[in-house]
């Protein structure tokens, strides 16, 4: 089976010519269309035309792999989690500087990665005899089921609202802080859990002591738990979008929906 190839500037001097002998190869091909280049330039706009005529797939928008955190507003991220988001970032930004159109997706906490381990951030087992609370538990993080998350960055594809904008998916109904997570557990579970509060210091001592991949998932916690302001920021109008204002008929699975199918 032959590989598939994507080209990038596929309407340039030489990557037209890479996208025709990629087709005459038999690569299935796909080719990254500006939609100034459509809407501007007649000549290119022939040419892709007659280039999807041939087989070649257009592709309008890049959605890169980025899904959780804003990678832009996760200044205190401890290492190892520091390094990784920091290479993600320079994606965004080379991204945004070859003017390749795009929407980045934040969709903050992935909510089967983190409830499905509430008790015991790190262990197999969703309920033990306790539960760790880290740093003032002041803070909310945003909790969004994967279906929902996924959902949305499909509707973004050609939604032109969030063209090279950031999506951002915080439905006001799972921002929780931890104390509050545990609180719904309990409730649900008929049991009172020993709560174990762990300082900040403490934490990040515990994170830099962790093997990977396990420091990794606590240094996302300390960031977007401990450090968790971010969700609650106002919008820059000019950089990004709320999903939930976007598309205000989504009914997001809830933190207590998601919790009764977990538990027993």
């Amino acid at each position: 089976m032959m590989s598939s190839i994507l080209v990038i500037g596929g309407t340039g001097n030489i990557g037209q010519h890479l996208v025709t002998a990629s087709l005459d190869a038999g690569h299935p091909t796909a080719v990254l269309v500006r939609p100034t280049t459509v809407a501007y330039d007649s000549g290119r706009a022939r040419l892709l035309k007659a280039l999807k005529a041939r087989g070649a797939t257009l592709v309008y928008r890049f959605l890169p792999s980025e899904f959780g955190c804003d990678v832009e507003h996760a200044e205190r991220t401890l290492e190892p989690a520091k390094t990784m988001i920091a290479s993600k970032l320079r994606v965004r930004r080379a991204i945004r500087d070859a003017g390749i159109p795009r929407t980045f997706i934040c969709s903050n906490w992935a909510i089967g990665l983190f409830l499905s381990r509430l008790i015991d951030f790190g262990e197999n087992e969703p309920l033990t005899a306790g539960v760790n609370i880290f740093g003032d538990d002041k803070a909310q993080a945003v909790f969004v089921d994967e279906k929902d998350m996924s959902m949305l960055a499909i509707r973004a594809v050609e939604d032109p609202r969030t063209l090279d904008k950031v999506l951002y998916v915080r439905p006001p109904t799972n921002m929780r802080s931890f104390s509050q997570l545990i609180h719904i557990l309990e409730k649900k579970t008929g049991r009172t859990l020993e709560r174990h509060y762990v300082s900040e210091h403490e934490f990040a001592k515990n994170i830099q002591e962790a093997p990977f991949p396990l420091n990794f998932q606590l240094a996302m916690v300390h960031s977007t738990v401990v450090h968790a302001g971010a969700c609650e920021d106002a919008i820059d109008a000019a950089v990004g979008v709320e999903a939930t204002l976007l598309y205000p008929d989504v009914e997001f699975i809830t933190v207590e929906e998601y919790l009764d199918g977990l538990l027993p």
